[in-house]
């Protein structure tokens, strides 16, 4: 799409995540996959993440789970191959990211910085670590219901609550992992009668 046919919208919008809080928990994708559901995502509420300079994208709002405004960040859980961690490690000393330790992602169309990745922070930024941190002023988000390609500093990320989501995710571990115990209880069992 050449920038002659982009429209940018200076209104604000909302994203919330695609819909995709409709994945709640494995356990629920298991018994819908058991029950031979479907679990459908409104793909038309998505958008996808761009570069600013080249449109190479970088991501889209299934793969985000917030922003952090004092750093114009878009936290994002995956992004696309396009988006190239430098292998260099970086430090701060001033600023927001004050003694941190980070690797710049870059864009492979242009090789322009896109965002970070945080390793070793302070700790009002350790929910940050690991994460694809893009800066909201260096991306374009298409639309993908109204075709628009707004500004990503004029959208508002709503942050999911991760806290609740990894909890809920540990404890459907834990009881898959019980289960397993059980099998494998049950296999074993089956196994010495077989042999007996």
């Amino acid at each position: 799409m050449s920038n002659s046919t982009r429209s940018f919208h200076e209104s604000s919008y909302d994203i919330s995540p695609c819909d995709s809080t409709q994945t709640s928990s494995i356990t629920d994708q298991l018994r819908a996959v058991k029950d031979r559901e479907v679990c459908m995502v409104d793909y038309r509420n998505c958008s996808v993440l761009q570069c600013m300079t080249c449109n190479t994208v970088l991501g889209d709002s299934l793969g985000i789970c917030g922003e952090v405004q004092s750093l114009q960040s878009i936290i994002c859980l995956k992004v696309t191959e396009d988006v190239r961690v430098n292998k260099k490690l970086e430090m701060s000393l001033k600023g927001h990211l004050a003694f941190s330790t980070y690797q710049v992602l870059n864009c492979a169309g242009c090789h322009g910085a896109v965002g970070l990745v945080l390793h070793s922070t302070p700790e009002h930024l350790s929910a940050l670590r690991n994460l694809f941190c893009l800066q909201k002023d260096l991306i374009n988000c298409y639309m993908l219901r109204s075709g628009t390609c707004v500004k990503a500093s004029k959208v508002n990320f709503k942050h999911r609550l991760m806290d609740k989501n990894i909890k809920e995710l540990k404890q459907d571990l834990e009881a898959q992992l019980k289960q397993v115990k059980i099998l494998e209880g049950m296999m074993k069992t089956l196994c010495t009668h077989n042999v007996s």
